[in-house]
């Protein structure tokens, strides 16, 4: 994420499935760097018991770092369990939609992939942040659809909401 000083932040997004006790205490290890901003838990076609189960082990984690919790597409339980906000991308609810449920305080962040178009109806309609992306493959998503490094120029520019990169960046490709 790119904060007003222009340095990079990192949002880090959960792995789609959490297996055993030692990603919670990795992600602490994480989160106490300080260098995490924003975490985002990003796990499809769970049941909502099973992901209530991990929000309530991950939030305090959160709390402790000062760390952004989000949650991906599900605005009802962010808003159950109190989160900082939600993100959403083409197929899920409507920002205003999220605005309804959420309020006015939380975060909705929207996912752009490479569309400029999209990214200016985002701004327009509310988003806290714009995200592009897959920037590179990604495991996560391996049919997700590429975005191009240009983007970010343009939106540095054109967008007045902060920023986020996502999309297989790793430590072997993040200077890109």
């Amino acid at each position: 994420m790119i904060n007003t000083k222009n340095k990079p932040e990192i949002y880090l997004i959960s792995p789609d499935k959490i297996d055993g006790l030692e990603f919670f205490d990795n992600l602490n290890n994480v989160l106490s760097s300080g260098m995490v901003k924003i975490f985002q838990l990003r796990m499809k076609n769970v049941k909502s018991s099973y992901l209530s189960q991990v929000i309530k082990i991950i939030d305090p984690i959160c709390k402790i770092h000062n760390v952004l919790f989000i949650l991906n597409d599900n605005v009802q339980l962010a808003k159950f369990h109190n989160l900082d906000g939600v993100h959403v991308g083409e197929k899920d609810p409507t920002i205003k939609e999220c605005r309804k449920i959420l309020g006015k305080t939380k975060i909705v962040g929207k996912s752009c992939y490479n569309s400029p178009n999209l990214a200016l109806k985002a701004q327009k309609c509310g988003a806290d942040y714009i995200a592009f992306g897959s920037f590179f493959k990604s495991k996560l998503k391996p049919n997700a659809k590429k975005a191009n490094l240009k983007i970010l120029k343009w939106a540095k520019k054109e967008i007045r909401k902060p920023i986020v990169a996502i999309g297989g960046i790793n430590h072997n490709n993040c200077k890109k």
